[in-house]
């Protein structure tokens, strides 16, 4: 049944295909093909002879994250065999972060899930291992990959139970795919038991947990320059409020707070994740009637109450500088943005309940102590308690460290998993 459901699949392949192209072609959106040549022949596997490094380590991502996150997972694949490592991804974004990592050799665009094209590709590149990331699970990539007898393993997997479910209506196909993998290194205990579920190997699921906790910065790169900035406001050694990747809603509830924070001499400092809404918020910070200033104006005033830092890479070095943070995506309906970034750093973390993209980084703040949940009605009491007990504060931003320290160790758990398979 498994094998029905492939071929079906790359039946329907070319209809589906040309439904896509047209709907883009018609689509406002169509401009940013900028490229299209290259493209389609990364897409359908159309590389030259020996363009690609043969007998590679072939790691397959979706994007920009995935990239990031397997940065040093690379180096020490490229450690441990010896050999090239390529990736592909599956956006264009991800293959120009990819470009810029000096271990990878090779980064093109990911051949489409179609078997012929999964199959010329891999016959150009003659891989040595597939490792696909996280929840890259593409069916004839991985059957390709199987009979041209190239192992492939998931690390960092994950799968969400919404996914799980959708996925038991072809079965088949999933037990017939996950049954090519050697192995799956996951993220959690729960991604473990709906794989078996799907139908793979319970003796093959290691849970590993995730790596991108090993990428956690504890001494960011431009503290210095925060530190000008805060000298320049005259903010130094006043009690700061960071709170990083905010929503709408969020700045709403911020807003709300501000003047009376501001009386009790706090400042605050807000990092929008959407820096596209940046004309929006401006209007909603000169409705306030606060002393507001935007990062990127380079122009204060000592009498600013709030700063919007509106530019990319600078908010872990904010957040180094804060006396207390918050992290959005919690309060407005979104999961919850990375909720140990402040953790690494000694830093109480506040958030909302919706934190569902992250319930075992949120478990572990709340049970230790690091972390409190806060709502539209109590955060600014929760600010003005919190910093006006500096002794409380600091002792809870310890256990907020000890939460973050407790996430790290996938990627040495990884090359574990690795070393074993290798020695079978």
């Amino acid at each position: 049944m498994g094998h029905f459901l492939l071929l079906l699949t790359n039946f329907l392949f070319p209809f589906a295909a040309l439904g896509v192209v047209f709907g883009f072609l018609i689509s406002p959106r169509r401009g940013l093909l900028k490229h299209l040549g290259q493209e389609l022949k990364e897409r359908f596997g159309l590389e030259e002879e020996g363009s690609i490094p043969q007998q590679a380590i072939w790691l397959h991502c979706a994007s920009v994250g995935e990239v990031m996150s397997m940065k040093e997972v690379i180096s020490r694949l490229k450690e441990f065999y010896k050999r090239d490592i390529i990736v592909t991804t599956t956006t264009e974004a991800g293959k120009e972060t990819a470009l810029k990592n000096p271990q990878i050799s090779k980064a093109l665009l990911a051949p489409l899930d179609f078997y012929p094209s999964c199959k010329r590709f891999i016959r150009l590149a003659r891989p040595y291992r597939l490792f696909v990331v996280e929840r890259e699970i593409w069916p004839n990539m991985l059957a390709a990959a199987h009979q041209a007898g190239v192992p492939a393993a998931l690390i960092n997997g994950r799968i969400s139970a919404k996914s799980a479910r959708a996925y038991k209506w072809v079965r088949p196909l999933f037990r017939y795919v996950l049954g090519t993998l050697s192995f799956a290194a996951l993220q959690t205990k729960d991604a473990a038991a709906r794989y078996a579920q799907l139908g793979m190997p319970e003796e093959r699921l290691i849970v590993c947990g995730n790596v991108k906790y090993d990428t956690l910065n504890d001494n960011p790169p431009k503290i210095d320059e925060v530190n000008k900035l805060l000298t320049a406001l005259g903010w130094s050694g006043k009690p700061i409020l960071v709170c990083g990747s905010t929503h709408p809603l969020e700045e709403t509830m911020l807003l709300r707070a501000a003047p009376e924070l501001a009386k009790k001499g706090i400042k605050i400092i807000f990092a929008p994740r959407h820096l596209e809404r940046k004309a929006e918020i401006e209007i909603t910070l000169r409705q306030s009637g606060l002393h507001y200033a935007f990062v990127s104006q380079g122009k204060f005033d000592k009498e600013t109450d709030i700063l919007c830092a509106d530019v990319m890479g600078l908010l872990q070095s904010l957040y180094a500088c804060a006396s207390l943070t918050f992290v959005g995506g919690s309060v407005e309906r979104r999961g919850a943005h990375n909720l140990l970034e402040p953790a690494i750093l000694s830093k109480t973390v506040l958030f909302g309940k919706y934190f569902y993209n992250a319930p075992l980084t949120a478990q572990a703040l709340l049970e230790t102590g690091g972390g409190v949940l806060v709502d539209e009605n109590n955060f600014k009491q929760t600010v003005l308690r919190l910093l006006a007990d500096p002794a409380q504060l600091e002792n809870m931003s310890e256990k907020a460290r000890n939460a973050a320290l407790s996430f790290k160790g996938a990627t040495d758990k990884i090359m574990e998993v690795v070393n074993n398979y290798e020695r079978k």
